[in-house]
């Protein structure tokens, strides 16, 4: 029995990033993410006793004809495919093409639009055979055993497949109470090299501390997936993670991947204390609500080796906020950009383009105070009705979105025609911010204060016209 995860090639000119609800293009940040969510369903069956193997055609460059290759030479029997929402299209349409190899190769892929919108992406792809709904490490490796041991699944909790011309749903799966059971991600099977950080080009992993968000966002689809209910690893677990990555690969940098890594004090305290106690030298980005962190916090996170906090600030309305039901105000953001600083971390601030509620009046309110903060970094992203999203739902029933191409529905380019401003000035406003924010001469300089080196001048140079060519999309 052989399985074979498959983060598929992009099918824009972008490279598209495929986890849970973060669907990017590699462009916001010109970095890659190691595939997570594939390399834990790996570790779950391999440690079954079953031979498994991950491609990771966007970090690789492997395009679709050189991945037919690959699946006609290692011929797997079953393939499982991670997906978003804007790539859909291009991976359901690696499916088929792994099914025209062989007829015989089971497929199936993971996500959340498979989970949401499962009748649409079975009619959309006749060679696929099975879609994971939702947390799919458990369901991934019964569904292996189940092909293994006679294609019996009516048993396999969490998937929905073709049988006789019918689709059948079976019973959705409980989510992971105990995170700790989980093995560490199949680092192993991918090139870690491909996997590097901004400006000083070091490798680095993601690592998940946590799943589910109690919070009530109208634009985040995370619930679709994780659930709303906090689950936490235990304190001990997470920093033993670091501490094997560290030993193992020789990886010292880390993004803590999460909804939100500060919703339980508590915990993420305990998470920085332990890395002081074991001496652990590592670096680590987390991100936080700006109602969710305290001085206390930061100055542990600082010492512990975090060196960049990332606040979703969304909007520089308050009115916005409240319709998105972010549940944050914009003199906690203020607040929690100063304290980071003042606690010696590097800030990026989030901000959504276009939400529910928005004007032109209200837009500008958002650039003024993204200029006004004196946060390091600021990504504008424009509103995306993601399936699964509460804001998916109100987008429908009040006709906003203008487009039914999936390959539009990212977070640089807007597809809603909300009541208060139009897509096409979104994206007009959304330029004008990214200008005025990054190149004003103060960033400028610091932006090039982190230029060391002739490789790193060289991969800067990258970085801006990937840069440019990202905030231009469309």
């Amino acid at each position: 029995m052989k399985v074979c995860f498959i983060n598929p090639p992009s099918s824009n000119k972008g490279k598209q990033i495929r986890e849970g609800r973060c669907m990017l293009n590699a462009g916001t940040w010109s970095s890659l993410w190691s595939p997570i969510s594939l390399a834990l369903c790996a570790a779950v069956v391999r440690n079954k006793g079953i031979e498994v193997k991950l491609i990771d055609c966007v970090a690789a460059e492997i395009d679709f004809h050189r991945l037919s290759q690959i699946i006609s030479d290692y011929f797997p029997d079953l393939v499982i495919i991670n997906t978003s929402t804007p790539s859909i299209k291009g991976d359901l349409f690696t499916v088929n093409n792994i099914k025209n190899i062989n007829p015989e190769i089971k497929t199936a892929i993971i996500g959340i639009h498979g989970t949401v919108l499962t009748e649409e992406c079975f009619q959309m792809s006749p060679g696929l055979d099975f879609i994971v709904r939702g947390e799919p490490e458990y369901t991934v490796c019964d569904l292996t055993l189940a092909i293994k041991d006679n294609n019996i699944f009516l048993e396999v909790k969490g998937i929905s497949y073709r049988k006789n011309g019918e689709i059948i749903h079976n019973l959705s799966r409980e989510f992971i109470k105990n995170l700790d059971e989980l093995p560490y991600p199949a680092w192993d099977l991918v090139d870690l090299s491909n996997y590097t950080l901004p400006f000083n080009n070091k490798r680095f992993l993601l690592i998940i501390p946590a799943r589910g968000c109690p919070h009530g966002c109208t634009f985040c689809n995370s619930k679709a997936y994780y659930g709303s209910t906090l689950r936490l690893r235990s304190v001990k677990n997470v920093v033993d993670e670091l501490e094997w990555a560290k030993n193992k690969f020789d990886i010292k940098n880390f993004l803590f991947w999460t909804e939100s890594f500060t919703l339980n004090k508590k915990y993420a305290l305990g998470v920085a204390e332990e890395i002081l106690r074991r001496k652990l030298k590592i670096s680590w980005i987390c991100n936080s609500r700006v109602d969710d962190v305290n001085e206390e916090m930061l100055g542990k996170f600082k010492e512990a080796g975090c060196w960049m906090i990332g606040y979703g600030i969304e909007s520089g309305d308050e009115n916005v906020l409240v319709k998105t039901k972010k549940g944050i105000h914009i003199n906690q953001a203020i607040k929690a950009v100063s304290l980071a600083k003042k606690n010696g971390l590097e800030v990026v601030a989030y901000y959504v383009l276009g939400l529910p509620g928005e004007t032109k009046k209200s837009i500008k309110k958002t650039i003024k105070l993204a200029n006004k903060l004196d946060a390091d970094f600021a990504q504008f992203y424009c509103a995306v009705p993601y399936p699964g999203s509460e804001l998916y739902e109100e987008a429908k029933g009040r006709k906003w979105i203008n487009t039914n191409d999936w390959t539009k529905f990212e977070q640089n380019y807007s597809v809603l025609d909300v009541d208060g401003i139009t897509a096409k000035e979104v994206m007009s406003f959304r330029k004008t911010a990214y200008l005025r924010f990054y190149f004003h001469p103060r960033r400028i300089y610091k932006i090039l204060k982190r230029v060391k080196s002739g490789k790193i001048f060289l991969n800067l140079i990258w970085m801006i016209k990937d840069f440019l060519r990202w905030i231009y999309t469309g």
